[in-house]
């Protein structure tokens, strides 16, 4: 009698699968949450948990998966950085723009700062077509600049000449 084992181990899982979807969410959480905040960071997420699960249940059946577990790691990692940063520069940009007491409009156009750039854009579109706010808006988004340039110079600038 022979000894050769002649057990077929079946792989199965779909570790490619999963890596493309990890890929994917990294994708979405580096290039859309500053665009559309929390929904872009959920969807990154999603497909983060998706490829790590599949990973998972690769690895656990056919010892393969890991491509797929790091990458829905990295993705969901990103994703939740990304989205804190960007709802964070929002608020900031919010509270600068209502500190700055230059920019009424443009603060008001900020008004949910967790769907990103998307909802500033949605909030101007409607004032777009009156040409009137459109110079307003530009009016005041120069003197915003102008006072984020005067705040940040360094004390030296600022400080008049005690001669």
């Amino acid at each position: 009698m022979s000894t050769v084992n002649t057990e077929i181990r079946v792989k199965t899982g779909h570790p490619v699968v999963g890596i493309v979807l990890g890929i994917v969410g990294i994708a979405v959480a580096l290039l859309t949450t500053l665009l559309f905040g929390v929904i872009a960071g959920a969807v990154a997420a999603a497909l983060g948990l998706g490829a790590a699960l599949l990973g998972f249940s690769a690895r656990k059946k056919g010892g393969r998966g890991v491509g797929a577990i790091v990458a829905g790691a990295l993705a969901l990692v990103l994703a939740v950085t990304m989205t804190l940063a960007s709802v964070g520069m929002m608020k900031n940009l919010k509270a600068t723009a209502d500190a700055s007491g230059v920019a009424p409009t443009f603060a008001r156009y900020m008004d949910n700062p967790y769907l990103g750039l998307s909802s500033v854009a949605a909030n101007a579109i409607n004032d777009s077509k009156n040409p009137e706010a459109v110079k307003k808006i530009q009016g005041e988004l120069e003197a915003l600049r102008n006072y984020v340039a005067d705040n940040q110079k360094p004390a030296a600038e600022t400080a008049p000449n005690a001669a």
